[in-house]
């Protein structure tokens, strides 16, 4: 993980991902890559019906804020031992983390908090980002204040595409790792069985253990976050959204639970 994109906006996950994207860059000898969407425009001065436009935003306090809040961080990172630079972008916040995630190998980003509704929340963008990012993407917990690049790493397999891209993705975090553990929930063996990850990272000289647990549905989520919690593990990997995104936002799934209620790291691919 030697490029690593960093969401700068002033919520209440933003010193977690910080950390946790500091703790990574200098596992790594990694350069930090500071990604702050900005208001930074001149807004209309007229109407959609030629009248005067009224809005209720004060677009030159969220500039200041935004500058302060740049100032502030730049001053941190200038003390620190990290390499890093910084960069701003008009537009959608998961649109411009995306399209920045070129060459980058890896986005951190929050959790948000679904419905505990905190005035200061991160942002939504989880699963945005999660579905169109060119690289891996790891979505932080507000009360994960660091990260062991050295600690146990779990990763949830179900044989999928999405599951595939994920490994591959997450191969230099991996190979650092210290154990590593590959899950898989259900009654069945699928077509791609989880022996087949396990040899794909032995061959990458990564040494893996296999579990095999039983559930259905839904319940797959408790059971992978409850595993992973119990390994102590500090990220779980997983492919985002096996199932389309409509389907899991009305009848839910893996993705959208453990995106709402994971209590650690996730590293996602699509």
């Amino acid at each position: 993980m030697k490029t690593i994109l960093l969401h700068v906006f002033e919520d209440s996950g933003f010193e977690s991902r910080l950390q946790v994207a500091l703790d990574i860059a200098r596992s790594n000898e990694g350069h930090l890559t500071c990604v702050q969407p900005t208001t930074q425009f001149a807004p209309m001065s007229f109407g959609p019906m030629g009248g005067d436009f009224v809005t209720g935003i004060n677009f030159e306090d969220m500039d200041a804020a935004e500058r302060a809040h740049r100032e502030k961080i730049e001053k941190r990172l200038k003390e620190g031992d990290v390499s890093w630079d910084w960069q701003t972008g008009l537009g959608d916040p998961a649109t411009l983390l995306t399209e920045r995630s070129r060459l980058a190998d890896l986005v951190v980003i929050s959790q948000s908090y679904g419905k505990r509704n905190a005035g200061d929340e991160p942002l939504p963008i989880a699963g945005d980002v999660a579905v169109h990012a060119h690289c891996a993407v790891l979505v932080v917990p507000t009360e994960n204040m660091s990260f062991d690049c050295k600690g146990p790493i779990v990763v949830a397999w179900n044989g999928s595409a999405e599951a595939a891209k994920a490994l591959r993705l997450a191969l230099p975090m991996l190979k650092m790792a210290g154990d590593v553990h590959i899950v898989t929930v259900g009654d069945e063996d699928g077509d791609f069985p989880h022996t087949a990850a396990s040899t794909f990272l032995a061959r990458h000289g990564v040494s893996t253990t296999l579990h095999e647990l039983k559930g259905k549905g839904n319940e797959a989520s408790d059971i992978i976050g409850d595993f992973a919690m119990s390994q102590n593990a500090v990220a779980l990997i997983m492919g985002a959204y096996g199932h389309s995104r409509l389907r899991e936002t009305l009848f839910g799934g893996v993705t959208k639970n453990l995106l709402n209620d994971t209590k650690i790291p996730l590293l996602m691919g699509h």
